[in-house]
């Protein structure tokens, strides 16, 4: 599923045609296909087990001579490209990035911004630092003499010497001195250790390490860089902060990452598109290494927020199952939770730890087979929460009538009508109160919530009398306008599965066409959405989210699947129109530029310099 950049990868110029056609010549697709699945040469092709779909039997396909694979079990198939982005759930800019990364290709794009190009370069460099500073923190921790008593904490933990190498555990030195030798034999200067915080500066002006005496955790993205650590104290006397962290820096931006999800993100998919959040980085490493719960990441010591939830989504997570720690900070934390998952669509599930433990606690004490019971055995939150909530509540009148008003405001958190019906029905039955009356609760509740967000105050009561005569003017919503080369997108992403998949292929040169042409952003929003072709009840749902303009405007649009004999050549037809539309309103854009008087003649030299370019673009 397509999803749109984020703000701080939108500041990105685009990738040129021109590097990209570098980075796909130097792809061999067996060779980078064969990273990630054993393969086997079956005559002129490569076969082996899908990581898409569970299978035995191998039904996926690797082409050298078209450099394309196939999976003629699931369907899925194309390029190196797209393996990339399904397989590490990237965009695909990102995943071109990525590409280029394993090639050793410099990333060009077509718009040079200085300041973007700076900080990007700083960032490139940040990364290299923590590269080498997490080989060197991870070599202290299996030589060093003065690491013994991490080594022996990690043993506590039941925390080997093979996981310690699978998550590059390390421990930072009291003293900076070895890090600072070790990035001056490699021409790294002071300052960018400080960029990286690895480095501080005292209000004296003296240089000190920013980890000190700790266990560390190296932190990468999605796309596997190590972009920062989190260090824990081994000594609770010298530091009252029991986690450090990596602050704010060009490649670190903590509220937008989750430990373990680089290592869960193919996992989530396997696992029903469930992701286990937990509290801690050795509860993660825990579940993985020792419950084969691959599927789990944690926060790094923040509240969960929405862009933590998106970073799930672009794994294909739709349930999350919460299994926090067992006790009332526990409970707290999991409602907190609760509330931005629930308000973004998400299925939120409980794991009920015992009080006062944590996955890696429970694993010590009972077993791997306790905790992966507790969480195949997870229910509803809503329903633990309830369960919790009469344990603790006085059985009088009142009380009860405190309580239901608690799970109310709890159900008005659901986004989603159905799913938020469906609990209200569970939730009346467990109260046992009347469902239509909780119902109105809650949908009294929904509007009083809406009111305030939108700041608008209940209408007066209207007088019948004068209502017999007079009624208020209705606003009729009416079709938002479309291009007719975006409809035509539009009709091919939501009439046949190939096309929907190949218009996401090339979602990257559509993004200026939907920014600028009337009726491109109902394209995007197929796009983000994907209803499936021909499936009435998805495409009911999907219309049910666009402002009313939107819905108008795909009214005529046949909920059928249509067969295609030749989707790549409808899709390059379509994208080809909209690629011309896309430049003649650029170049009539000039043209009124070269209109204005006040213009001055060196950029009115540049801008007819344009014009002959965009035109040679229209005749090719």
């Amino acid at each position: 599923m397509y999803t749109p950049l984020d703000g701080k990868q939108a500041t990105m110029g685009k990738i040129t045609e021109e590097c990209i056609r570098k980075v796909k010549e130097a792809t061999d697709i067996v060779e980078l296909i064969n990273k990630y699945v054993q393969l086997k040469r079956a005559g002129t092709a490569w076969k082996g087990c899908c990581p898409f779909h569970a299978e035995k039997t191998p039904s996926f396909s690797v082409n050298t001579s078209r450099q394309s694979f196939k999976c003629f079990g699931c369907g899925v198939g194309g390029d190196a490209i797209k393996f990339i982005m399904m397989y590490e759930n990237l965009d695909y800019p990102e995943a071109i990035r990525k590409l280029a990364d394993i090639s050793s290709i410099p990333i060009v794009e077509e718009q040079d911004n200085p300041q973007e190009r700076r900080r990007q370069k700083l960032r490139g460099k940040i990364i290299e630092i923590n590269n080498l500073a997490a080989d060197y923190y991870h070599r202290l921790l299996c030589r060093s003499p003065q690491a013994a008593h991490v080594r022996e904490y990690l043993k506590q933990r039941e925390i080997g010497i093979d996981i310690a190498k699978a998550w590059q555990l390390g421990w930072a030195p009291v003293s900076s001195d070895g890090l600072q030798h070790l990035a001056a034999q490699k021409n790294i200067a002071e300052p960018l250790l400080k960029e990286a915080y690895l480095l501080g500066t005292s209000q004296s002006g003296r240089t000190y390490t920013i980890f000190r005496d700790r266990l560390m955790f190296p932190i990468r993205n999605m796309r596997g860089e190590t972009v920062g650590f989190s260090g824990r104290i081994m000594q609770v006397d010298q530091d009252p902060r029991k986690y450090v962290n990596t602050a704010e820096t060009a490649a670190f931006h903590k509220s937008d990452l989750l430990f373990g999800l680089y290592q869960a993100r193919t996992h989530i998919p396997k696992n029903a598109d469930t992701a286990i959040l937990c509290e801690g980085q050795i509860d993660v490493i825990a579940c993985h290494e020792k419950a084969g719960l691959r599927h789990t990441v944690a926060p790094l010591g923040t509240a969960f927020t929405e862009e933590h939830v998106h970073l799930l989504r672009k794994c294909g997570t739709r349930r999350i199952i919460l299994c926090l720690d067992g006790d009332a900070a526990g409970i707290k934390a999991s409602e907190k939770d609760f509330r931005i998952l629930a308000a973004a669509g998400m299925e939120v599930y409980q794991a009920a730890l015992p009080p006062g433990e944590d996955p890696d606690s429970l694993i010590r004490r009972d077993g791997a087979d306790a905790l992966r019971t507790l969480v195949e055995q997870a229910r509803p939150f809503l329903e633990v929460r309830l369960a919790y909530e009469q344990e603790n509540t006085p059985t009088d009148s009142n009380a009860r009538a405190a309580l239901a008003h608690r799970m109310i405001d709890l159900l008005l958190c659901i986004s989603d009508p159905i799913a938020r019906d469906v609990a209200t029905a569970d939730m009346a039955s467990r109260l046992h109160i009347g469902l239509e009356e909780l119902r109105t609760a809650v949908s009294s509740g929904a509007k009083k919530a809406e009111r305030m967000k939108t700041g608008r105050r209940p209408a007066p009561a209207a007088d019948p009398e004068e209502t017999a005569y007079r009624q208020a003017p209705v606003e009729i919503a009416r079709p938002l306008t479309v291009h007719r080369s975006i409809m035509a997108l539009c009709e091919l992403a939501l009439c046949n599965d190939r096309a929907q998949e190949l218009i996401i292929d090339r979602i990257e040169e559509l993004m200026e066409p939907m920014r600028t042409l009337p009726g491109g952003s109902i394209l995007q929003s197929i796009l983000e959405a994907s209803p499936p072709p021909g499936d009435e009840e998805a495409w009911a749902a999907f219309l049910g989210t666009l402002p009313a303009g939107h819905a108008l405007a795909l009214r005529d649009i046949p909920v059928r699947h249509i067969e295609l004999s030749r989707p790549e050549h409808h899709i390059q037809e379509a994208c080809a129109a909209i690629a011309r539309v896309t430049l003649e309103m650029q170049r009539d854009a000039i043209r009124a530029r070269l209109q204005d008087p006040s213009v001055p003649p060196d950029e009115k030299l540049e801008l007819s310099r344009q014009i002959v370019e965009i035109n040679r673009m229209l005749i090719e």
